[in-house]
């Protein structure tokens, strides 16, 4: 034993050493892997921070465990006990199965709201089939001669199945229990994905999209090392339980046939159903959260600053507004949340207002970041395009909210750009610049995405959708779903405003605010997103005031460019 796993430890080892060598001797896997020691440095350096979102993914594991245990054992033994019942459920466990976990989170959120329950569930149903199967086949399995040995001997149901079907089954609950532990994390991380604010899945996905790729592989290495260990915690407790002395101590220490207090047979159920019960709902909010619930239009950056100098000075709060934030992680599902009344007020860009306008949605501007447009496409300097014509022939590398990608083609079409591909390469646009699997991207914002690759080594230009003709229209706006108040949104603006105005007369303070309430960044992050915040300072509204002349010219413009799917009376975005 001692030789078997001294060999996998030289192994392992080896592994890792010709992974730091290939990372140190090819610069080109910055933006795909970064060096193993590095990977361990930042654990150690952020080791506060991993301990943190390690313990919010193990709760929710738990969790998810606890309540797929609660499902599962009493549908398994059903099915063993009703032979019809089989046909119904075994189908639906199937379908269940089938579902993808990652595409389900979204509508958990917007079932069960922002918490620790839209996260358990995805959980519990990715582990819920395999430990359901595990149980039923093991209630199955005890042999026919033994069963009858119970009944001649006149054994009650109660008894036949705690004395002889359950312990017959607990190898096969043991195996259940060890392919729970190993796909757990995943479920809770699909969960995270769509409705978490902390845990290893969200530190994964912000790092992922800041280039941290370090950070990003910690958060992964804390994952598996957890579900490892949950894991050999099982695979121990099996072998302890199940073991020839231990084995015959826990019969002898049971009458056979003669249990005298069969109310005894109901206590260890139950306390286990109580134990779980507590355990699940333990982890819930006990307050009511009565706050105003704000989401991001994405993760946060130095867009949002604003709104977090306004949590921390009390701006919001002299206007008797509690203001959340939410962090958002999918840009095309905030519309969705919005009008399902997840949340009370977005951040978002006024082309996707439009559109969801047009589809029927009752939204309210009720403030205003930024009031020019900041999208354009962003190229590699050495490129060396001196018109938007010269784009020709190179790669094409977008990000969408959606399918619809009429705006991006309207855009080619007027600067007569013909790409020699197209990729939808969705959160990637940094990556995949850097690998230069694209030559340009769209989606990025000229005061953002440009920093972030700079400190990368790739310096870039950007040829702005007004070079394009598209008219000016304001970029960040927070809407709310209708009806909303004049008197709500008129506090808003005051307190919105307030706080734009510190930003520009303390921008270093402002940015500070934005750190603290982000502490999951490391040092290059800060410095890139330092740069972009000075850059996107000025560009903060002056006042809160919307024109009714910039919302119809644009209106107007999309109108005729066929981008709309239908007229709708714009006028009504205005709070009146």
């Amino acid at each position: 034993m001692l030789k078997k796993s001294i060999g996998i430890l030289a192994f392992l080892t080896f592994l890792f050493l010709l992974w730091e060598w290939a990372v140190r001797l090819s610069s080109d896997l910055l933006f795909v892997v970064p060096a193993p020691s590095s990977i361990l440095a930042t654990i150690w350096e952020m080791r506060s921070r991993f301990w943190l979102h390690t313990s919010v993914t193990f709760k929710e594991m738990c969790g998810g465990f606890l309540l797929a245990l609660l499902a599962a054992f009493p549908l398994a033994w059903t099915m063993m006990r009703f032979r019809s019942s089989r046909t119904i459920l075994q189908p639906l466990f199937i379908i269940i199965q089938c579902i993808p976990m990652f595409t389900l989170a979204p509508i958990m959120v917007i079932w069960f709201g922002w918490g620790y329950t839209a996260i358990v569930i995805p959980t519990a149903l990715m582990i819920f089939f395999p430990l359901t199967l595990n149980i039923y086949q093991g209630l199955r399995s005890t042999p026919q001669d033994l069963l009858e040995f119970f009944q001649t001997n006149r054994a009650t149901g109660l008894q036949t199945f705690f004395k002889l079907r359950l312990p017959w089954a607990l190898p096969h609950i043991f195996a259940g229990f060890r392919i729970s532990a190993a796909i757990a994390g995943v479920g809770a991380v699909a969960g995270e994905w769509a409705g978490a604010q902390n845990g290893l899945g969200i530190l994964m996905l912000e790092s992922r999209r800041n280039t941290d790729l370090e950070i990003t592989f910690a958060a992964l290495f804390c994952l598996t090392t957890m579900s490892t260990l949950l894991y050999l915690s099982i695979l121990a407790c099996e072998k302890l339980s199940l073991s020839p002395a231990k084995w015959k101590a826990f019969l002898s220490s049971f009458s056979l046939l003669n249990w005298k207090k069969p109310k005894l047979a109901l206590t260890i159920p139950l306390l286990l159903f109580a134990s779980c019960l507590i355990g699940v709902m333990g982890c819930q909010r006990s307050e009511k959260n009565h706050k105003i619930s704000l989401l991001l239009d994405w993760l946060p950056n130095p867009n949002h600053v604003p709104l977090y100098v306004g949590i921390q000075k009390g701006f919001f709060a002299e206007e008797q507004i509690p203001l959340e934030i939410q962090k958002m992680h999918d840009s095309g599902g905030g519309i969705s949340y919005l009008t399902s009344r997840k949340a009370n007020l977005l951040v978002n860009h006024m082309p996707g207002v439009y559109r969801a306008a047009a589809r029927g949605a009752d939204l309210k501007i009720v403030g205003v970041l930024i009031k020019q447009p900041l999208t354009g496409l962003i190229y590699r300097e050495d490129l060396e395009i001196e018109k938007p014509s010269d784009l020709t022939g190179h790669i094409l590398g977008y990000c969408l909210g959606g399918p619809d990608t009429a705006y991006l083609d309207f855009l080619l079409d007027r600067g007569n750009i013909t790409p020699s591909e197209k990729k939808n390469v969705s959160v990637d646009l940094i990556s995949s610049m850097g690998t230069k699997n694209v030559d340009y991207i769209y989606g990025g914002f000229w005061n953002i995405e440009p920093f972030q690759l700079k400190m990368l080594g790739l310096p870039t230009k950007t040829v702005t959708i007004e070079e394009l003709g598209v008219p000016s229209y304001y970029e960040m706006v927070v809407v709310a779903n209708g009806p909303v108040s004049l008197a709500f949104a008129s506090s808003f603006q005051r307190a919105l405003q307030k706080s734009i105005d510190f930003c520009k007369d303390h921008p270093d303070e402002a940015f500070s605010c934005y750190l603290a309430a982000n502490p999951d960044k490391r040092l290059q992050t800060i410095n890139w997103e330092k740069e972009a915040w000075d850059c996107t300072c000025p560009l903060l509204a002056k006042n809160q005031n919307v024109d009714p002349k910039v919302l119809r010219n644009f209106y107007q413009w999309q109108l005729s460019q066929h981008i709309l799917p239908k007229p709708f009376p714009y006028q009504n975005l205005i709070c009146h």
